[in-house]
């Protein structure tokens, strides 16, 4: 939000700041830069906090096990997939009453780029349809229309994005009028960046006006939401709740009725999903707690005596995974946001582009900071892991083959959707794709689907609801 004219710094005042704080170097280059390069400048460094930058050069990270208390593991709630099931009902019900009281809210991170996968462009532009080719924005804008319409309630989708890709994204939901969502109904924000320093704890430049910033990690969607009008849409509109998940998770149920229902029930802050770990090598934090407060351990810092104990059923004793899929209640998110929770700052070594003193390019070991989203659990005064079906819930594109990739998130959709037809007694030959319009699960072909009920499908099929709203079922062979 831009500050009253009156409260701007001026050029000298942003000179004096930084003299102060010995970060002098920045102004380098000054008499080598137009008018327009020095405004751009300024602006930056308007927006750097130096008293912060000063507590990062000098405080390193704790290392992970080093810190007081023995871990143990987090208490799971397992309720399984039976709809029979009292808890899953009650719960089930409280999360489609949220939602159509419109206190619910979708925060969706989407700051990475498709480079690893061989993409250029924003990954939630990535095609990832098996026969429809529809991108992972789309799959995601679908279910929050399946839920619009079937709840008859707005769910408004809050996406933070990154410098790297905001206006690339921006203008993708343009170009495809915001996939039948309200533009109301969309906020695009841009995530907050921060600066590195190099080895002697001096900001870097990345060229002669501007400093090297990079994202503050997914902990940035607390800030960014306050910083960027998600927070004030939010209270405006009535949002009680936020559930919060990644662009990459193909099989995510966004803003699932049960999980909601369990989180607002039980009355926790903050509500993580988990699934059970493949095996103790597998790359995915735990959540686990110390001295009777509740955190997620990264894969790499568990001990490796702790990430092999197994328990009295010979389950991994640690082996309640978090997908990075979570439900805020939007006080404790305020909290977070607004400073009332400070969350720790992450050091990554990097190698950073820079210039050296004549402005020529050059590559140094810098250091970046990030924050992580669930740092703010151990502040929650009551939170919840539930337990999910990985085949279900869990398909993420991160590699460009074997685990975790495109090929292997597109299998588990297939999957998901082929056991989809076989509980609505719909027998197939080939692969099929179902859009989120049509189905969101299982009980959804029952009706949907009715009318092939106890037929065949022959061949590859794809899924669709045409602009009537009539499903179709398109055979491709």
């Amino acid at each position: 939000m831009n500050q009253p004219e009156h409260l701007v710094e001026s050029s000298a005042q942003v000179r004096n700041r930084f003299e102060a704080a010995g970060q002098q170097h920045v102004f380098r280059f000054w008499n080598e830069l137009d008018e327009m390069a020095r405004a751009s400048l300024l602006d930056q460094l308007r927006s750097i906090d130096l008293d912060l930058i000063a507590k990062l050069s000098t405080t390193p990270e704790a290392p992970a096990d080093d810190q007081d208390g023995e871990l143990e593991p987090a208490a799971v709630l397992h309720i399984g997939e039976d709809h029979c099931h009292a808890t899953r009902r009650r719960a089930t019900k409280r999360g489609r009453d949220l939602i159509r009281q419109g206190k619910v809210g979708a925060f969706l991170v989407a700051g990475g780029q498709g480079s690893r996968l061989g993409f250029d462009g924003p990954k939630g532009c990535l095609p990832f349809g098996l026969h429809s080719g529809r991108t992972l924005f789309e799959l995601h804008a679908q279910k929050i229309r399946a839920l619009r319409d079937r709840l008859c309630s707005t769910v408004p989708w809050y996406i933070m994005t990154s410098a790297a890709n905001h206006d690339d994204t921006c203008r993708f939901f343009e170009e495809n009028d915001f996939f039948g969502l309200s533009r109301e109904d969309v906020l695009l924000l841009e995530q907050t960046m921060l600066p590195s320093l190099d080895g002697d704890g001096k900001l870097v430049l990345a060229d002669k006006g501007r400093l090297f910033l990079s994202p503050n990690g997914h902990g940035g969607a607390y800030s960014t939401f306050a910083e960027r009008g998600g927070l004030e849409d939010a209270r405006r509109r009535g949002i009680e709740h936020l559930f919060y998940f990644q662009v990459d998770n193909a099989l995510i149920r966004i803003a699932d009725p049960t999980f909601l229902g369990l989180h607002d029930l039980t009355g926790a802050e903050m509500s993580l999903a988990v699934l059970e770990k493949t095996g103790p090598d597998e790359k995915i934090g735990v959540v686990a707690t110390r001295e009777d407060l509740a955190e997620v351990i990264e894969y790499s810092d568990l001990p490796e005596k702790l990430a092999n104990r197994r328990d009295e059923n010979g389950r991994l004793a640690f082996g309640a995974g978090s997908i990075a899929v979570h439900a805020f209640r939007l006080d404790f998110f305020e909290r977070v946001a607004t400073g009332d929770i400070a969350l720790p700052y992450h050091v990554a070594q990097k190698r950073i582009s820079t210039v050296d003193e004549n402005g020529n390019p050059l590559e140094i070991d810098g250091t970046k900071f990030e924050t992580f989203v669930f740092d703010a659990l151990p502040s929650a005064r009551r939170y919840l892991n539930v337990e999910v079906v990985r085949e279900h819930e869990f398909a993420p594109v991160k590699n460009a083959a074997g685990v975790d990739s495109l090929e292997s998130a597109r299998l588990l959709v297939r999957n998901e959707h082929h056991r989809w037809l076989q509980a609505a007694n719909i027998k197939l030959t080939g692969q099929v794709e179902i859009s989120p319009l049509v189905a969101l699960g299982p009980e959804d072909c029952l009706t949907s689907l009715l009318p092939w009920r106890g037929k065949t499908l022959k061949g590859d099929v794809r899924i669709e609801r045409d602009a009537d709203g009539e499903v179709t079922v398109q055979n491709l062979d």
